[in-house]
Protein backbone atom coordinates (compact mmCIF):
# COMPACT_ATOMS: atom_id res chain seq x y z
CA UNK A 1 0.00 0.00 0.00
CA UNK A 2 1.21 3.55 -1.06
CA UNK A 3 -0.02 5.10 2.10
CA UNK A 4 -0.74 3.86 5.73
CA UNK A 5 -2.39 7.07 6.78
CA UNK A 6 -3.87 10.08 5.39
CA UNK A 7 -4.98 13.78 6.43
CA UNK A 8 -7.07 15.99 4.44
CA UNK A 9 -6.70 19.31 5.61
CA UNK A 10 -9.54 22.17 5.16
CA UNK A 11 -10.25 26.19 5.78
CA UNK A 12 -13.32 26.17 7.32
CA UNK A 13 -13.93 29.72 7.13
CA UNK A 14 -13.39 28.98 3.18
CA UNK A 15 -15.37 31.49 1.47
CA UNK A 16 -15.98 27.70 -1.07
CA UNK A 17 -17.67 24.61 0.03
CA UNK A 18 -14.04 23.16 1.06
CA UNK A 19 -16.08 21.88 5.02
CA UNK A 20 -18.23 19.83 2.78
CA UNK A 21 -16.12 19.05 -0.03
CA UNK A 22 -13.85 17.64 2.18
CA UNK A 23 -15.96 15.59 4.96
CA UNK A 24 -17.09 13.94 1.28
CA UNK A 25 -14.01 13.02 0.33
CA UNK A 26 -12.86 11.70 3.59
CA UNK A 27 -16.38 10.05 3.89
CA UNK A 28 -15.16 8.02 0.28
CA UNK A 29 -11.82 7.67 0.94
CA UNK A 30 -12.67 6.02 4.15
CA UNK A 31 -14.93 3.45 2.14
CA UNK A 32 -12.17 3.43 -0.68
CA UNK A 33 -9.30 2.45 1.74
CA UNK A 34 -10.95 0.59 4.72
CA UNK A 35 -7.43 0.14 6.58
CA UNK A 36 -6.01 3.35 6.21
CA UNK A 37 -6.35 5.94 9.39
CA UNK A 38 -7.60 9.33 7.61
CA UNK A 39 -8.23 12.17 9.37
CA UNK A 40 -10.28 15.36 8.92
CA UNK A 41 -8.37 18.42 9.70
CA UNK A 42 -9.32 21.98 9.78
CA UNK A 43 -6.42 24.79 9.70
CA UNK A 44 -7.06 27.89 12.36
CA UNK A 45 -5.16 30.57 11.02
CA UNK A 46 -3.23 31.80 7.74
CA UNK A 47 0.05 29.82 7.37
CA UNK A 48 -1.41 26.82 9.44
CA UNK A 49 -1.46 24.55 6.32
CA UNK A 50 2.33 24.80 6.03
CA UNK A 51 3.33 24.25 9.56
CA UNK A 52 0.97 21.02 9.43
CA UNK A 53 2.28 20.10 6.07
CA UNK A 54 6.15 20.50 8.12
CA UNK A 55 4.76 18.70 11.39
CA UNK A 56 2.99 15.55 9.76
CA UNK A 57 5.89 14.87 7.40
CA UNK A 58 8.36 14.59 10.12
CA UNK A 59 6.19 12.75 12.18
CA UNK A 60 4.89 10.65 9.61
CA UNK A 61 5.97 7.61 7.17
CA UNK A 62 3.81 6.26 4.41
CA UNK A 63 1.73 9.54 4.25
CA UNK A 64 -0.84 11.20 2.24
CA UNK A 65 -1.63 14.43 2.85
CA UNK A 66 -4.60 16.48 0.86
CA UNK A 67 -5.30 19.94 0.59
CA UNK A 68 -8.73 21.18 -0.01
CA UNK A 69 -7.83 24.69 -1.45
CA UNK A 70 -7.15 26.29 -4.22
CA UNK A 71 -3.41 27.39 -5.80
CA UNK A 72 -2.42 29.31 -3.36
CA UNK A 73 -3.43 26.70 -0.16
CA UNK A 74 -1.67 23.77 -1.84
CA UNK A 75 1.59 26.28 -2.20
CA UNK A 76 1.52 26.23 1.72
CA UNK A 77 1.22 22.63 1.81
CA UNK A 78 4.30 21.85 -0.68
CA UNK A 79 6.25 24.17 1.34
CA UNK A 80 5.64 22.97 4.97
CA UNK A 81 6.46 19.55 3.64
CA UNK A 82 9.69 20.19 1.16
CA UNK A 83 11.36 21.82 4.28
CA UNK A 84 10.58 18.55 6.16
CA UNK A 85 12.34 16.70 3.47
CA UNK A 86 15.13 18.84 3.19
CA UNK A 87 15.59 18.20 6.73
CA UNK A 88 15.39 14.49 5.68
CA UNK A 89 12.07 13.22 6.16
CA UNK A 90 10.36 10.80 4.31
CA UNK A 91 8.60 12.22 1.05
CA UNK A 92 4.92 12.07 1.23
CA UNK A 93 2.32 11.69 -1.35
CA UNK A 94 0.50 15.47 -1.94
CA UNK A 95 -2.52 16.12 -3.89
CA UNK A 96 -5.01 18.61 -3.86
CA UNK A 97 -8.86 18.92 -4.42
CA UNK A 98 -10.12 22.40 -5.74
CA UNK A 99 -11.42 24.25 -3.22
CA UNK A 100 -10.66 27.72 -4.12
CA UNK A 101 -10.94 30.29 -6.88
CA UNK A 102 -7.23 29.52 -8.69
CA UNK A 103 -7.20 25.60 -9.32
CA UNK A 104 -5.05 25.86 -12.24
CA UNK A 105 -2.38 22.95 -10.98
CA UNK A 106 -5.69 20.66 -10.51
CA UNK A 107 -7.06 21.42 -13.71
CA UNK A 108 -3.62 21.19 -15.49
CA UNK A 109 -2.59 17.93 -13.46
CA UNK A 110 -5.30 15.56 -13.84
CA UNK A 111 -7.72 14.57 -16.36
CA UNK A 112 -9.99 11.91 -14.05
CA UNK A 113 -10.90 12.62 -10.40
CA UNK A 114 -8.76 12.67 -7.77
CA UNK A 115 -10.71 9.79 -6.09
CA UNK A 116 -10.37 8.03 -9.39
CA UNK A 117 -6.45 8.23 -9.34
CA UNK A 118 -5.90 7.17 -5.87
CA UNK A 119 -7.89 4.14 -6.69
CA UNK A 120 -6.40 3.23 -9.18
CA UNK A 121 -2.78 4.03 -7.52
CA UNK A 122 -1.91 7.03 -10.39
CA UNK A 123 0.89 7.57 -8.23
CA UNK A 124 3.99 9.84 -10.02
CA UNK A 125 6.70 12.58 -9.26
CA UNK A 126 6.80 15.75 -10.75
CA UNK A 127 8.90 19.07 -10.79
CA UNK A 128 8.36 21.72 -8.30
CA UNK A 129 9.83 25.40 -9.13
CA UNK A 130 12.60 26.31 -6.32
CA UNK A 131 12.83 30.29 -5.33
CA UNK A 132 15.96 30.72 -3.78
CA UNK A 133 16.28 34.65 -2.14
CA UNK A 134 16.06 35.67 1.52
CA UNK A 135 15.02 32.11 1.88
CA UNK A 136 14.18 28.85 -0.28
CA UNK A 137 10.29 28.77 -1.80
CA UNK A 138 8.56 26.14 -3.42
CA UNK A 139 5.93 26.62 -6.60
CA UNK A 140 4.15 23.64 -7.68
CA UNK A 141 2.75 25.75 -10.52
CA UNK A 142 4.64 28.63 -11.97
CA UNK A 143 6.82 31.94 -10.61
CA UNK A 144 5.08 35.28 -11.77
CA UNK A 145 6.70 38.55 -11.91
CA UNK A 146 4.83 42.23 -12.94
CA UNK A 147 1.87 41.61 -15.05
CA UNK A 148 0.14 38.60 -15.48
CA UNK A 149 0.40 37.57 -12.06
CA UNK A 150 -1.85 40.51 -11.75
CA UNK A 151 -4.00 39.54 -15.26
CA UNK A 152 -4.61 35.94 -13.34
CA UNK A 153 -5.45 37.02 -9.72
CA UNK A 154 -8.54 39.21 -11.28
CA UNK A 155 -9.24 36.28 -13.95
CA UNK A 156 -9.97 34.00 -11.13
CA UNK A 157 -12.33 35.75 -9.26
CA UNK A 158 -14.42 35.65 -12.45
CA UNK A 159 -16.48 32.46 -13.83
CA UNK A 160 -16.92 34.26 -17.34
CA UNK A 161 -16.63 34.12 -20.63
CA UNK A 162 -13.32 34.56 -22.62
CA UNK A 163 -14.25 38.01 -24.46
CA UNK A 164 -15.15 39.25 -21.10
CA UNK A 165 -11.94 37.80 -19.35
CA UNK A 166 -9.95 39.60 -21.98
CA UNK A 167 -11.44 42.92 -21.31
CA UNK A 168 -10.60 42.43 -17.73
CA UNK A 169 -7.36 41.50 -18.37
CA UNK A 170 -6.59 44.26 -20.84
CA UNK A 171 -8.43 46.64 -17.56
CA UNK A 172 -6.06 45.39 -15.38
CA UNK A 173 -2.71 46.10 -17.49
CA UNK A 174 -4.03 49.99 -18.92
CA UNK A 175 -2.66 51.38 -15.15
CA UNK A 176 0.30 49.04 -14.96
CA UNK A 177 3.87 50.10 -15.31
CA UNK A 178 6.96 47.83 -15.84
CA UNK A 179 9.39 46.61 -13.39
CA UNK A 180 13.46 46.06 -14.00
CA UNK A 181 16.04 43.52 -13.29
CA UNK A 182 19.60 43.25 -14.22
CA UNK A 183 20.94 39.80 -16.25
CA UNK A 184 24.24 39.54 -16.92
CA UNK A 185 25.24 42.88 -16.27
CA UNK A 186 22.23 44.55 -18.00
CA UNK A 187 19.04 46.61 -16.55
CA UNK A 188 16.51 45.42 -18.57
CA UNK A 189 12.32 46.70 -17.83
CA UNK A 190 9.99 44.13 -18.20
CA UNK A 191 5.30 43.95 -17.95
CA UNK A 192 5.77 40.18 -17.20
CA UNK A 193 8.13 37.56 -16.79
CA UNK A 194 6.04 33.98 -15.41
CA UNK A 195 8.43 30.85 -14.86
CA UNK A 196 5.82 28.04 -15.21
CA UNK A 197 5.35 24.30 -15.07
CA UNK A 198 1.97 24.18 -16.36
CA UNK A 199 0.82 25.20 -19.21
CA UNK A 200 -1.89 27.37 -18.68
CA UNK A 201 -3.34 29.65 -16.13
CA UNK A 202 -6.60 31.41 -14.98
CA UNK A 203 -8.39 28.97 -17.09
CA UNK A 204 -7.63 30.53 -20.35
CA UNK A 205 -3.66 32.26 -20.48
CA UNK A 206 -1.64 29.76 -22.05
CA UNK A 207 1.70 29.66 -21.78
CA UNK A 208 2.68 27.14 -23.48
CA UNK A 209 1.04 23.97 -24.94
CA UNK A 210 3.46 21.49 -24.74
CA UNK A 211 5.81 21.51 -21.70
CA UNK A 212 6.07 18.83 -19.38
CA UNK A 213 5.75 18.61 -15.48
CA UNK A 214 8.52 16.13 -15.28
CA UNK A 215 11.57 17.11 -17.71
CA UNK A 216 13.47 18.33 -15.12
CA UNK A 217 12.71 22.22 -16.55
CA UNK A 218 10.37 24.87 -16.94
CA UNK A 219 9.36 26.95 -19.23
CA UNK A 220 10.21 31.02 -19.51
CA UNK A 221 7.74 33.38 -20.87
CA UNK A 222 8.96 36.81 -21.18
CA UNK A 223 7.20 39.98 -21.97
CA UNK A 224 9.85 43.16 -22.48
CA UNK A 225 8.23 46.25 -22.00
CA UNK A 226 7.97 48.34 -25.11
CA UNK A 227 4.75 49.78 -26.45
CA UNK A 228 1.13 49.14 -24.89
CA UNK A 229 0.11 48.02 -28.52
CA UNK A 230 2.69 45.08 -27.88
CA UNK A 231 1.44 44.32 -24.94
CA UNK A 232 -1.97 44.22 -26.33
CA UNK A 233 -1.16 41.56 -28.11
CA UNK A 234 0.89 39.30 -26.19
CA UNK A 235 -1.71 39.31 -24.02
CA UNK A 236 -4.40 38.44 -26.61
CA UNK A 237 -2.49 35.71 -27.76
CA UNK A 238 -2.06 34.17 -24.50
CA UNK A 239 -6.02 33.83 -24.21
CA UNK A 240 -6.67 32.54 -27.30
CA UNK A 241 -4.38 29.90 -27.01
CA UNK A 242 -1.63 30.97 -29.55
CA UNK A 243 1.53 32.06 -27.24
CA UNK A 244 4.54 33.52 -28.00
CA UNK A 245 6.92 30.36 -27.69
CA UNK A 246 8.75 30.31 -24.71
CA UNK A 247 12.05 29.12 -23.78
CA UNK A 248 13.00 25.88 -21.42
CA UNK A 249 15.61 26.02 -19.09
CA UNK A 250 16.53 24.25 -15.74
CA UNK A 251 17.13 27.37 -14.04
CA UNK A 252 17.36 31.68 -14.16
CA UNK A 253 19.25 34.08 -12.35
CA UNK A 254 18.52 37.92 -11.64
CA UNK A 255 19.25 40.68 -9.20
CA UNK A 256 15.95 42.90 -8.03
CA UNK A 257 16.90 46.33 -9.01
CA UNK A 258 13.62 47.94 -7.17
CA UNK A 259 11.25 46.04 -4.30
CA UNK A 260 9.38 44.04 -6.35
CA UNK A 261 5.94 41.37 -5.50
CA UNK A 262 6.41 37.73 -7.03
CA UNK A 263 3.52 35.84 -7.12
CA UNK A 264 4.05 31.63 -6.52
CA UNK A 265 0.78 29.55 -6.91
CA UNK A 266 -1.56 32.47 -5.92
CA UNK A 267 0.55 33.44 -3.16
CA UNK A 268 2.12 36.73 -3.17
CA UNK A 269 5.39 38.06 -1.51
CA UNK A 270 7.94 40.56 -1.96
CA UNK A 271 11.75 40.49 -3.61
CA UNK A 272 13.72 43.07 -1.93
CA UNK A 273 15.53 45.76 -3.95
CA UNK A 274 19.26 44.64 -5.10
CA UNK A 275 18.54 40.99 -4.13
CA UNK A 276 20.20 38.47 -5.68
CA UNK A 277 17.34 35.33 -7.04
CA UNK A 278 18.06 31.97 -8.69
CA UNK A 279 15.09 29.99 -9.76
CA UNK A 280 16.00 26.37 -10.40
CA UNK A 281 13.57 23.20 -11.28
CA UNK A 282 13.54 20.52 -8.33
CA UNK A 283 13.32 17.45 -10.57
CA UNK A 284 10.50 14.61 -9.69
CA UNK A 285 10.70 16.58 -5.97
CA UNK A 286 6.61 16.04 -5.51
CA UNK A 287 5.36 12.66 -4.75
CA UNK A 288 1.33 13.24 -6.46
CA UNK A 289 -1.53 11.20 -8.50
CA UNK A 290 -2.11 11.90 -11.85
Amino acid sequence: MEFSKAYIIYNPKSTGDSPAIAKEFWIELKKAKPNVDIVLQKTNHSGHSEEMGYALTKKHAKLLLISVSGDGGYNELVNGVMRAVNEGAENPICAVLPGGNANDHHTYILDRTLMEAIKQDGLTEIDLLKVGADKTRYAHSYVGLGLTPLVAIELNKHDLSVIKETRLALKTFWKFKPFKIEEDGKCRAYDSIIMANIGVMAKHLTLDGSNSIRDGKFEVVRWRHNKKLQLVQHLLRALIGRPSKPKSVTSLSFNTVDSIPVQLDGELMKLKANQHVIVSCAPKALRTYR
